[in-house]
């Protein structure tokens, strides 16, 4: 399992769970027959579109139902790949579509979703194409361009000004244009054996000022659509009054404390990431389509490696869904 970026520190191959056809297509089917397979993905609406249909998504994993959630709450793993075969149904088109809705309805049993505030689906859809790859990184979006390297870190949502660290993340790739996509890889908190001495360097609770990554939305691929840059103020580490639970916000550009530490190290960050992809045993699964990886956003960080040898004549070099979980750690007030 070769990596074209983070090279460097021990790795095992992680969980990957390959879903049966025949139970794909069933649930399709099911969903067909009740009237509610939606046409495009913009008709996917709403954070409880599977509700009534529990019994038909758990019948969809089976026994792996449980499987998944012991992988997601396990300390020291917190990561499993889950594999939406091809075949669905005949029509290529319409079998990508198909495999994005098994995936969205795998996500609904492990999550409640954020609704997208601009599309009000429970996912918001990245895409890249060749076109539009110089406009993301003028954007600064560093980590949706294919061709940008996405160092370790974590993810956060922001609601009316509070920071919160969503407890799980969902991200299943649609297309992947590359003959070599690498790998996507996962650090537990509980292998990272200097987690303590970095929390300590930069403080449990201590607020820093970040920059946000922008948002770039599918549908303008002729163009990147950002979010306005964004200062953000959260802890890097944190945990609750009785030290309990914890949780790490490593996103955008840590710029600096808000305390207005003048001896502040801006090099910092770059050593505790240096350090994560080190010193710390990794979970590594292949990055492939159809493969939707499910994580515990609260028990450790994740990064990719760069996409290389784009397919000749893609229209799209990456197109991907990202849920987040609606609930998780408030780190601000």
């Amino acid at each position: 399992m070769a990596s074209n970026v983070h090279n460097r520190g021990e790795y095992q191959e992680g969980t990957i769970i390959r879903l049966p056809l025949d139970t794909c297509s069933e649930f399709i089917k099911l969903l067909q027959d009740g009237g509610r397979c939606p046409a495009t993905l913009a008709m996917l609406r709403g954070a409880a579109f599977f509700a009534d249909y529990d019994f038909a998504i758990e019948a969809l994993l089976a026994d792996n139902l449980q499987l998944i959630r012991d992988r997601l709450d396990n300390a020291a793993c917190g990561i499993v790949g889950i594999d939406v075969p091809q075949g669905i149904v005949a029509d290529p088109t319409a079998d990508a579509l198909m495999g994005s809705v098994v995936a969205s309805a795998v996500v609904s049993a492990f999550m409640m979703p954020l609704v997208d505030p601009r599309n009000g689906t429970p996912f918001t859809v990245y895409t890249a194409s060749q076109d539009n790859e110089a406009a993301l990184q003028k954007a600064g979006v560093k980590f949706y361009a294919p061709t940008e390297k996405l160092g370790f870190h974590t993810d956060g949502i922001l609601k009316n000004s509070t920071v919160y660290v969503p407890r799980y993340i969902g991200i299943y790739n649609i297309v992947i244009a590359y003959n070599k996509p690498g790998c996507f890889y996962w650090v537990p908190f509980a292998a990272w054996s200097r987690f303590d001495e970095w929390a300590g360097v930069l403080g449990w609770n201590r607020t820093y000022r970040f920059e946000a990554t922008p948002i770039v939305y599918a549908g303008a691929l002729a163009r990147a659509e950002e979010a306005g840059a964004r200062i953000i103020e959260a802890p890097v580490f944190w945990r609750d009054a009785g030290g309990e639970r914890r949780a790490v916000f490593m996103n955008g550009d840590l710029l600096g404390p808000v305390d207005g530490d003048g001896d502040f190290d801006s090099r910092l960050v770059q050593r505790m990431r240096q350090s994560i992809a080190c010193d710390a045993r990794r979970i590594a699964l292949p990055q492939r389509q159809r493969r939707l990886f499910l994580m515990n956003n609260t028990a450790g960080f994740h990064a990719r490696d760069l996409f290389d040898a784009p397919i000749p004549g893609a229209r799209y070099t990456r197109s991907f869904l990202r849920s987040v979980a609606s609930d998780g750690p408030q780190i601000t007030a």
